[in-house]
């Protein structure tokens, strides 16, 4: 009886064992996208941008950071300062307008001093970190060192295979009437779609490949490849 008795718990310890040995019944190592201290901007079901602070006593700073969902590792994309104005003089920089499309994230960078300006669109991949498009947010009719692009990025869109779309204010509000450009780059290269007055800044809006906008109170489309 002993000897029976023994050698059932033995086979019970050892099924135990396989069981926790067993590929298929691991559990997955937990990973955390974003941090327990980050503070979410926005989300998709695939990936995600938090702020978090980044440095120590007067470098300190909020800065961007995008991830996905199931990846230990996190992409730093920018200062983020929202009460930062686009092209303000006095060293001001900052991330604007993020919007994800699955594991791609596009978003202006914007920064001014009393010396220059730069105006520019990026669109990542969160899952290698790897910068699909950077470029400026368009070409100042009069091209200038101190300036790069033509204003802010008002909004942007993206599609998960990088295509990207962005409206900028080429003139600004304090110069009226305040003028804005329609953008696009896609597998097809690199367009201006609209410009004037007449564009409305907050318009644009994308449903599949089609692109929506608003010039003049008239809804205008286009497809982006």
């Amino acid at each position: 009886m002993r000897w029976s008795a023994l050698c059932a718990i033995t086979v019970a310890l050892l099924l135990a064992a396989s069981a926790q040995a067993a590929p298929g019944r691991r559990s997955a190592p937990s990973t955390q996208c974003p941090p327990a201290q980050g503070k979410v901007l926005l989300a998709d079901t695939q990936a995600e941008v938090y702020t978090a602070l980044h440095g120590h006593g007067a470098d300190r700073e909020v800065v961007a950071y995008g991830c996905v969902h199931g990846h230990k590792h996190a992409y730093a994309l920018g200062a983020y300062n929202p009460e930062c104005l686009s092209g303000a003089f006095g060293g001001c920089a900052s991330v604007e307008q993020l919007v994800l499309a699955g594991p791609i994230v596009a978003y202006g960078e914007a920064f001014g001093d009393e010396h220059e300006s730069s105006y520019r669109v990026f669109v990542r991949d969160l899952r290698t970190g790897r910068i699909l498009h950077n470029v400026p947010t368009g070409t100042p009719n009069t091209p200038s060192r101190s300036m790069v692009g033509v204003g802010p990025a008002t909004v942007i869109v993206v599609k998960n295979d990088g295509a990207v779309a962005w409206i900028a204010q080429s003139r600004p509000r304090t110069e009226p009437p305040a003028e804005y450009e329609v953008h696009a780059l896609d597998s097809t290269g690199s367009r201006v779609l609209a410009a004037g007055p007449g564009v409305d800044p907050s318009s644009l809006a994308l449903a599949g490949n089609t692109l929506y906008w608003t010039e003049g109170g008239k809804p205008a489309s286009t497809v982006l490849h």
